[in-house]
Order: structure tokens, then sequence, then C-alpha cells
């Protein structure tokens, strides 16, 4: 068993994440995501899936657009008011909302409240079916 909780782990400032904007606080709470300088444990899992972290944008901050091929990932949102983008549509999130990223597609992500918008993200390795 591996439990993890928030205050177990280190809270990292990243800025301007996928080239968004402003700063984003992030703490991996399961796994390793290799394309943030953040402290992991790329052990936690034997599936496909890479990691779990919760993500808090401050006011006007974003996630920049970026694109997933061979990974997916899904955004759950805690608390605050997002702006999601994939393939250039448009839809609002709330407390409670989740979208799922699929592999071959680009998204943003943008704190459109007044508050801090908190997230649990977490992304899965697209396996090929073996035939």
């Amino acid at each position: 068993m591996i439990k993890r909780g928030r205050n177990d782990v280190e809270e990292t400032i990243v800025e301007d994440i996928h080239d968004g904007v402003g700063k984003v606080k992030v703490r991996q709470l399961l796994g390793y995501e290799p394309l943030l300088s953040l402290p992991g444990h790329p052990e936690d899992f034997d599936s496909c899936i890479r990691f779990m972290h919760e993500t808090t944008l401050l006011p006007r901050t974003s996630i920049g657009l970026h694109s997933h091929e061979g990974n997916e990932e899904l955004y759950y949102v805690l608390e605050g008011k997002g702006l999601m983008t994939v393939n250039e549509e448009s839809v609002e999130m709330n407390p409670g909302d989740v979208c799922l990223t699929k592999s071959g597609s680009s998204h943003s992500f943008k704190n459109i409240g007044e508050g801090e918008l908190r997230i649990i993200v977490l992304e899965g390795v697209v396996r090929k079916e073996e035939g």
C-alpha cells in the first residue's frame, strides 16, 4: 500500500508551465512527471498511470497549450473556476467537473475565477492492444 497526503509531499512553484502565464503550485502526490522538475516517485505505479498531482492555479494564471501524444490527461476541479480548451473548443470548469484530454489532442487551462483554482491532474500512458 502507498498512502500520501498533501502535507506529505513538497509543494513546488512552477512558473509559466507549458508556456502558460504566472505561478502554479504543484504537489506530486503519486508517480512522476518527467517534463516538470518536481520531486516524485517513479516507482509508484505498476499500471499505465504515470502521475497524480494536486495543482493550484492562482488568479489569472494558466497552463499553456500543450499536446498529448501517447498519453491521456484528466483534470478534476476541486475548487474555483477554470476555462479548459481542448483542440480549440473551450468549456467552463467548476468544482466536480472533469475533463479528459485524449492522445492526439492539445489543451490549455486558465483560472478565470476570483480565487485559487485547485485541481487533480492524472496522466496515463496509452498502451497499444496486443494482437
